[in-house]
């Protein structure tokens, strides 16, 4: 088992597997303390045997309770030392004005536009903004910019690019050449909006398929088809053949600088690999500017990239040389240099302070970290001046007041940023972050922006939904357990309700009504109030959106079924076998649902919830004398199991047959096993289409879309050979061994106690008291136990043979509270 240590100070950075980049270990605590990622995240370095959370790996390389707890800031320099924009608000809107008149026609009418809001700034100062900082009302005007314009923009930016560039450079003489242009028109649809059909297209296929025909070698198309892949040395070679090609075509410096700093995410941080592609995006980037690929017009674009898209590791990495790059393509673009200066000052800030608490940074690193911020404040100061309208440069200064000041700062600039552009992401975030209690608010001063923010009607952005967000972050303040939520509190349910029934009625979105339907039916339903649920329910003909049932952690699977039975005609009967079957008396709650099952009172909807509950039961009671029982699906509609990916069928000696999707295979039984449990089976594999295969089990509440879960694999591939893997999802934060599978018939036995895996191959121990990573895995909920496991861009079928489980003596079918 691997159990090297982590010493290496940078990482690998993934969410809900998602490949976010590299970053070295003092960046990762500026943006945890930051509030810009939430410390789930997965993280891995060279010289770590697992990938782990991002909060454990802090607590590791830091002060004990560093990521769950972050340190006071340093104290905020006096307010003569501020300049820019804050002075002038500190001593009035006069010298705001003169500011902003200062840079012209543009700048006036900016300001009489906003004129309203900041009048609304200014009376809160009056009243004392630190106590309204939270709660008070979001100031708008009919003319801020919302996330569609943004969308239109950034769409309009990659059409030119990527579509527009193919069509005028790209190889038009191969078989491919329409494969290409559909696929980059699917990429961009799918990433940006679109009014064709092409959203319903499968990129990935599409992709496949263009990077596995040997005729297709335009580059810029097989850019977009490497960083489709999901399988990372699959995207590695898709890159390399772009980058390989690049220098034979007509393509612009754009395509080719997203290409190399793509590739450059898949390299060691620090690496000379890595080097040598940043210093040919660096190249790429300079040719933009020069080439026709970006234009003035494109500024915020090109800010939204590197500041809060995927260019940010790029330009992190190189910090001053993007910003020189950008100042020396001269005053066409100067909005856009301030701004990098800006955000490249916040980074030195960090640096010079380092990730401890504040009796541990020392008088150089606090003075660091205040001059630098000082020259951000400037720098952003400048930005907005110029471009009032533009909202970025606000939005970073609410991060940079949450830095190094207070809430009342903080609200002034977040007025700004949303006065702009209502709906700014990175304003909500910092705000919200900021009003934390660790920061410079309370439980109460979230909640209260939460509140404002569905009061201000505008179902036509993403801005009401903001308050969903805020339950979140206080769930997360209260930390509770897996699957439990505040949704039925009675100062929260009367706002969700209002923001769900908001864009339900939304004119602009009616074909999303039928998500928003679906989530607020199964909010309703977590929060106990059935009857709502039904009536979206009913509105949607009892045909939910199914994408939406995944992330709640709790099965809810069976929502709509529960909920027409809870409602329903024997309704009492369902509510009383749902609280003895929540408080473990399972034979009363059996008794009661099979009293219902000849019931003629009962709909269709009520039997079949009936039907699925008594299977898992059933189940339940023979893991309830904790001797093993067989453990495997009848057929691929198995009412005591989940299917969630691949297809399965019983074959007549009893073995199962699974033949994985393009994720691989994922089924589960709908039994509470309990978090203790030893499971023993065999496998082989039946047909492949390479020699490479994966098996395994899974475990908690396993889901595709997310990663929050248990898997045991035993894996074969070309690249790390044949291993077993215990890991979080099918991740790489895992321990893993180096084994021998047979080309036939494996047997295996696995145990699971405590969170601690032990397991054995072919006879062989090869894992023991083994963890998901180096804090394990917080057992919570309700655990589930089945068969899956990820597929390696091959197609496959596992046989499955005399699978048995067993849960340890006293274990409880869940450790989560009803």
């Amino acid at each position: 088992m691997g159990s090297s240590s982590l010493s290496f100070m940078v990482y690998h950075l993934h969410r809900q597997g998602e490949d976010l980049g590299v970053f070295p270990l003092e960046e990762l605590r500026r943006r945890r303390m930051a509030g810009e990622l939430t410390g789930m995240e997965y993280v891995w370095g060279e010289g770590m045997a697992e990938w782990q959370t991002l909060d454990a790996m802090l607590q590791t390389n830091g002060p004990p309770g560093l990521a769950v707890t972050p340190p006071p800031l340093p104290a905020p320099p006096p307010k003569r030392q501020r300049t820019g924009l804050i002075a002038a608000v500190a001593v009035g809107g006069v010298v705001l004005i003169a500011a902003i008149a200062a840079v012209g026609y543009r700048g006036a009418q900016v300001w009489k536009r906003m004129t309203g809001i900041y009048r609304v700034e200014q009376r809160n100062q009056r009243a004392g903004a630190n106590s309204d900082a939270a709660g008070g009302p979001i100031a708008w005007n009919p003319n801020s910019a919302t996330e569609r314009d943004v969308q239109k923009r950034a769409r309009e930016f990659r059409v030119r690019q990527w579509v527009e560039g193919y069509q005028a450079r790209g190889r038009h003489d191969s078989s491919c050449d329409a494969l290409s242009l559909e696929m980059l028109q699917a990429w961009v649809a799918r990433h940006y909006g679109s009014s064709t059909n092409t959203e319903a297209v499968s990129v990935t296929e599409l992709a496949d398929r263009l990077a596995a025909n040997g005729e297709c070698k335009d580059p810029l198309a097989l850019t977009v088809a490497g960083v489709e892949s999901i399988e990372v040395f699959e995207k590695i070679k898709r890159l390399e053949r772009a980058l390989n090609a690049f220098p034979q075509s007509q393509h612009r410096g754009y395509p080719r600088l997203y290409a190399a700093a793509s590739l450059a995410e898949t390299e060691e941080y620090g690496s000379e690999k890595m080097r040598s592609l940043d210093g040919s995006a660096l190249r790429f980037l300079r040719d933009s500017f020069s080439d026709g690929s970006f234009t003035p017009e494109d500024q915020r674009e090109l800010a939204d990239i590197f500041i809060t898209g995927w260019g940010y590791n790029f330009f992190y990495r190189r910090t001053p040389a993007v910003t020189d790059l950008v100042q020396s393509a001269g005053k066409p673009y100067q909005w856009l240099g301030q701004l990098l200066d800006g955000e490249q000052h916040v980074m030195l800030a960090w640096r010079a302070r380092g990730g401890g608490y504040a009796d541990s940074v020392t008088p150089q690193g606090r003075e660091g970290f205040r001059t630098n911020l000082v020259v951000a404040r400037q720098s952003f100061s400048n930005a907005g001046h110029a471009r009032p309208d533009w909202p970025l440069a606000a939005a970073r200064m609410v991060y940079v007041a949450m830095s190094d000041s207070d809430s009342a700062e903080m609200r002034l600039w977040f007025n700004r940023a949303v006065a702009a552009q209502l709906d700014q992401p990175q304003a909500w975030n910092n705000l919200r972050w900021g009003l934390r209690p660790r920061w410079h608010g309370s439980l109460e001063a979230m909640l209260a922006l939460g509140k404002a923010a569905v009061d201000t009607g505008r179902f036509d952005t993403d801005v009401p939904r903001k308050f969903f967000d805020v339950v979140t972050d206080l769930e997360a303040e209260l930390q509770l357990g897996r699957g439990q939520h505040l949704y039925g509190r009675s100062d929260i349910w009367p706002y969700l309700q209002r923001m769900y029934e908001g864009y339900v009625a939304e004119p602009s979105e009616p074909a999303r009504a039928g998500g928003w339907r679906t989530t607020f039916a199964v909010v309703a339903c977590l929060a106990g109030q059935y009857d709502v649920a039904r009536e979206q329910l009913e509105a949607l003909q009892w045909q939910p959106w199914s994408g939406n049932f995944h992330g709640w952690g709790r099965d809810v699977s069976l929502m709509t079924l529960e909920v027409a039975g809870r409602t329903g005609p024997v309704g009492p009967q369902i509510t009383a076998a749902e609280s003895s079957r929540l408080r473990g008396d399972l034979p009363e709650s059996m008794r009661i649902l099979k009293e219902l099952t000849d019931s003629t009172n009962a709909d269709e909807r009520t039997r079949s919830f009936v039907r699925y509950r008594l299977a898992a039961l059933e189940t339940e009671m023979r893991l309830h004398g904790n001797g093993w029982i067989d453990f495997l699906p009848a057929a691929q509609d198995d009412s005591a199991w989940r299917v969630s990916a691949g297809k399965v069928q019983r074959l007549p000696d009893g073995t199962l047959e699974v033949e994985a999707s393009q994720h691989g295979h994922l089924l589960f039984s709908r039994a509470r096993v309990g978090p203790d449990f030893e499971v023993k089976s065999e496998f082989d594999v039946a047909r492949s289409s390479t020699k490479d295969f994966q098996a395994g089990l899974v475990m908690g509440l396993p889901e595709v879309e997310s990663s929050d879960w248990l898997a045991f694999r035993m894996k074969r591939n070309r690249v790390e050979g044949d291993i077993v893997s215990f890991s979080r999802g099918w991740t790489r934060q895992q321990t893993t061994k180096r084994v021998a599978l047979k080309d036939g018939l494996n047997s295996f036995r696995f145990r699971l106690e405590a969170g601690k895996a032990t397991a054995s191959l072919n006879d062989t121990e090869v894992l023991r008291g083994a963890t998901p990573g180096k804090t394990g895995w917080p057992v919570g909920g309700e655990v589930y136990v089945g068969l899956g496991a990820f597929n390696d861009m091959n197609e496959t079928v596992i046989r499955y043979h005399n699978v048995q489980v067993r849960r340890l003596a006293g274990t409880p079918a869940s450790v989560q509270s009803p």
